[in-house]
Formats: structure tokens, sequence, C-alpha cells
């Protein structure tokens, strides 16, 4: 009788904390999430996205809740959630994210929060369709940026180089021409002497 009883008290115990366990648990679910956004954005225009938090009891704001704002995104086969952002709800239960679609077409931001005193994070989502922007999101910056170096200045470099090259050229082709000239002009005296010795 003693062990039927006592095994009847500690199955009462367990229930009773699993009721309890459970309640306490959907009590911190008890939370209301709207997200506010357009439902068209541009690619490469800044948009704000607004995840407001409120009681379901009463409606009431919900602060301090940590709040992740994801997406998936895809490269080289390989398919992930990359986080976006990160906010806390302020006093009107607020958190907001800057976010700036990179590619287009039909986009889902997961959006989790973990209210206070939550032991596990709920998640929600936000679809909306990025449309092409029309303007170039990446410039190049290849090579270097040197403070005062434009294209006449180098312009006028490469003529200054080029003008001493052809100048050197011309003193060579001068100095080589001058050196005929002095052998042409030698060359008949010298056989002139030498007939004069040879009589």
């Amino acid at each position: 009788m003693r062990s039927i009883a006592t095994r009847v008290i500690l199955i009462s115990i367990a229930l009773g904390a699993t009721v309890f366990g459970l309640a306490d648990t959907a009590s911190a679910s008890h939370v209301k999430l709207q997200i506010e956004g357009p439902a068209e954005v541009a690619v490469g225009h800044s948009v704000g996205v607004q995840a407001t938090l409120r009681s379901a009891d009463d409606g009431l704001p919900v602060a301090g809740a940590a709040v992740t704002f994801y997406t998936h995104a895809s490269f080289d086969g390989v398919s992930s959630k990359v986080e976006l952002g990160k906010a806390v709800s302020g006093k009107d239960g607020v958190a907001i994210l800057n976010y700036q679609p990179r590619t287009s077409g039909e986009h889902e931001i997961l959006v989790e929060y973990l209210t206070p005193g939550s032991a596990e994070p709920e998640v929600a989502t936000w679809s909306h369709v990025a449309a092409d922007g029309g303007s170039q999101m990446y410039w190049s910056t290849a090579g270097m940026n040197v403070p005062g170096l434009n294209v006449w200045l180098i312009i006028g470099v490469v003529s200054t180089v080029w003008l001493i090259l052809v100048s050197v050229a011309l003193r060579v082709i001068a100095i080589a021409r001058s050196d005929d000239d002095a052998e042409i002009t030698a060359a008949p005296s010298s056989t002139g002497r030498a007939g004069a010795v040879s009589s």
C-alpha cells in the first residue's frame, strides 16, 4: 500500500511540475510581432524594416527584446542564412533595421526575437520584392589614388620623356654623320701624301 501511495504522490508531483512548466513556456510566447516595411523596394536603396513587439495579453509594448534580422543567401552551391543586423526593442517595443537589398527578385527576411525572460527565440518572416534600381552598386577601386596626380600631369611627363629620347636619338645620328664626313675628308689628303713620297 505504501509503495502505491508513494508512486501516486510522485506521479502527481511530476504531472504538476510538467503543467506548471508548460504554462510558463506558453506565457513566455504570448508576444505578437508585427513587421512593417514596403512591399516593393529598389535594389541599392535603403529602407527601414520595423519590428514591433507587443504583449498578446494586454497589448503593451515589449521593451528590451533582442531582435536579429536574417536573409537567405547561397554561394557556390551552399545556402545558408546571413545576418543583416541586430536591434533591441525600445520602450515602444520597436526594433528597426536599415535594409539595403543587393539583388532583384523576391526576398524573405527572417526576424528572430528573444523576449526578456524567454529561453528560446521565436521566428517570423517578412516577404518583399526588390526591383532593379537602375544604379550601379559597386565601383571598381583598382589602381592608385595619388593626390595631385591627374591625367594631364601624366601626359606631360610622358611627353617630356619622349622629347628627351627623340633629341638623344637625333644627336646620336648627327654624331654618326659627322664621323662619316671626317673620314671622307681625311681620305684624299692621306692619298696625296703617299703619292708625293713615292715620286
